[in-house]
Formats: C-alpha cells, sequence, structure tokens
C-alpha cells in the first residue's frame, strides 16, 4: 500500500491558529507589513490542507518547515501573553471570547489583538503608557473591539471594514505634540470598532 501524502491532508483549527502566531511574529520582527499579514492571515484560515499552508510561510525562518514547524519562541498559546522587553508588541487573544484590559496597566509601543468572533475592550484612561505613539493592531472580524483613550489623546484609525463591517472613531486625527497618538490599524470585516473617550453624563455613561 502507497504512503499517503500528508500534504493533501486536511488541517485542523490548532494548526491554522499555529500558522497564524508565525505570521504575527514575522510582523512583530519586521519581516512583513501589515497589508501582508492581513493577506496571509486571510489565507491561513481559508486553507483546507497541509499544501495550502505551507507557501503561506515558506519565506519565513520559523515557517520553513510549514506547519509542522515549532511555535516561535515566546508565543504564549493562553488568552493573552504579557507585555515583553521595552520594543516587543503585547499579544492578546479574545478569538471567540471577551477580553477586557482597564485599570492600571502597562502599555507597550505596540499592541496586537486577534478579536475576530469575541468582544475586545480596551480602556487607556488610567494606563501606563510608556511611549508618545503607541500602535494597537486588531483584527475584529466577525467581533466586536472598543477602544477608549485618554481625554485629549488623538487617533489615526485606517480598518479594513469590508463585508458589512463597522468602523468608528470619535476622536481628532490630528497629532499634537500635548497629547499620545494612537494608530490604530486591521480589520473588522463584519464586525464592528470604536474609537472614543469616555462618555459622559445620561445613561451612556453605564456603559463605559
Amino acid at each position: 500500500m502507497a504512503p499517503k501524502d500528508m500534504s493533501r491532508m486536511r488541517i485542523s483549527d490548532a494548526e491554522r491558529d499555529q500558522v497564524a502566531e508565525i505570521l504575527r511574529e514575522a510582523a512583530g520582527e519586521g519581516r512583513l507589513d501589515l497589508t501582508e499579514v492581513d493577506e496571509r492571515l486571510n489565507a491561513v484560515y481559508s486553507a483546507k490542507t497541509y499544501a495550502d499552508l505551507e507557501p503561506i510561510v515558506a519565506d519565513l525562518p520559523t515557517g520553513a518547515g510549514g506547519p509542522s514547524s515549532p511555535a516561535p519562541t515566546g508565543v504564549v498559546s493562553p488568552q493573552h501573553s504579557p507585555a515583553g522587553p521595552v520594543g516587543q508588541p503585547l499579544k492578546l487573544k479574545a478569538k471567540g471570547d471577551s477580553l477586557v484590559r482597564k485599570g492600571d496597566w502597562t502599555v507597550p509601543h505596540r499592541i496586537e489583538i486577534d478579536a475576530r468572533f469575541g468582544s475586545t475592550r480596551l480602556d487607556f484612561r488610567e494606563a501606563r503608557i510608556t511611549t508618545p505613539v503607541v500602535e494597537v493592531w486588531v483584527d475584529a472580524s466577525w467581533g466586536g473591539a472598543d477602544i477608549i483613550l485618554p481625554e485629549g489623546a488623538t487617533a489615526e484609525v485606517d480598518i479594513d471594514s469590508s463585508w458589512f463591517g463597522s468602523v468608528r472613531s470619535d476622536v481628532d486625527s490630528i497629532r499634537r505634540n500635548d497629547a499620545t497618538h494612537f494608530v490604530v490599524t486591521g480589520a473588522a470585516q463584519g464586525g464592528s470598532l470604536r474609537v472614543r473617550h469616555k462618555r459622559s453624563g445620561g445613561w451612556a455613561s453605564f456603559l463605559t
């Protein structure tokens, strides 16, 4: 009996997630830009077999061996990984679940959030922000993300909201020298994302 061609075997959701982590790690190292990451992530979650995954990571050191390669060093599979050294992104995962960060927490230069099919709320009002510019990459496709900024902070929002997604920003986009500036990128295909300051007064205040 001829041996099975493993490249034609069907892959699991866990293996798709493993390759997605490889892509995010490569983006954090500067090997891929955000557009390339989005394109490759779409390909990962459309993949059916090992053969479909191999070309997605073939040009990356951690992915040269395909999905059987070990996960990148430092990737943590629970709900979120802690912030690493200065310059390392904080990676949060709320896929199919809910995630809230508020109160006193440390904000690095870059945050990466997988919020697909889940709900995420990031409240920066009492956070310890370590840099004048904070990059937030979030995939809120088929889910929702609510980002609450400190009073006076500005934000440049560039989100792919195709496939009936909704993106709303209630803050100024022009950067000022006396306030933290946020750069929010990613996707909200079929999902929703809002960037705002604190609501005040009336029933809306109960939602903050």
